[in-house]
């Protein structure tokens, strides 16, 4: 059998899978699959597995020293009445959740995975674009990846950041002291975007973390550490 043939040889299977995954690559991007959407629809659901397995692969081998990285435990440190706990989670004045934070089909160039680092909202080009939270702005630029481009500092080592943005709200810039709730900008489709949408993000210390995290009590985090560690 294969899985037999190459069981001793994992840089063999990592070659047939890393094949598999070049060769998905290459005629996701050919003109053929707009001619016949069954191939395209074929090789979407491959690109889906691959994203699936590397959200698996990523959740199952990441080292315990990059466990600050979930949005619950952090959250947990502080009172409800501060960051995170304070902030917008959709700070658009209107709009759908489009795409959530993690692993995902690059929706732009070659269709693999690749990580999301924030939550994106659809929504028309205009829509007032509100401060999740209280803070400071501390980059406002144009780039050409994330197009019109806020970030802003908040307590507690906080920052939340806007990208794809149409218009930056007059009177803003680096240095800026906004209250949650205030206009910072408008909807657009700046920057490398496959249509109009806010991007937001959330970092701590300088790591993305999920800003749609649920709230979850101190003493039941700490529950389940005790429980993955005695497993």
């Amino acid at each position: 059998m294969t899985t037999t043939k190459y069981a001793n040889y994992p840089s063999l299977k990592l070659t047939r899978t890393t094949s598999i995954v070049l060769v998905a690559a290459l005629l996701s991007s050919c003109a053929t699959l707009d001619k016949n959407p069954q191939i395209g629809e074929t090789f979407s659901n491959i690109g889906g597995a691959i994203s699936g397995g590397v959200t698996k692969v990523t959740s199952k081998f990441a080292p315990r020293s990059k466990a600050s990285n979930n949005a619950q435990k952090i959250a947990a440190q502080f009172p409800t009445n501060q960051m995170p706990h304070t902030m917008m989670q959709k700070p658009v004045g209107e709009g759908r959740l489009s795409s959530g934070y993690g692993y995902r089909i690059n929706p732009k160039g070659v269709r693999l995975p690749k990580r999301h680092k924030g939550v994106d909202y659809a929504a028309p080009t205009g829509t007032p674009i509100y401060a999740a939270a209280s803070g400071v702005v501390s980059r406002l630029y144009v780039s050409t990846s994330y197009g019109k481009y806020i970030s802003l500092d908040h307590d507690n080592d906080f920052t939340t950041a806007y990208a794809h943005m149409n218009s930056f709200a007059d009177g803003l810039e680096v240095g800026s002291k906004v209250s949650r709730g205030d206009i910072i900008g408008q909807v657009g489709s700046t920057g490398k975007s496959s249509g109009a949408h806010l991007h937001f993000e959330l970092k701590y210390k300088g790591v993305f973390i999920d800003p749609l995290f649920e709230v979850i009590p101190a003493e039941v985090l700490a529950s389940d550490d005790t429980q993955s560690e005695d497993t």
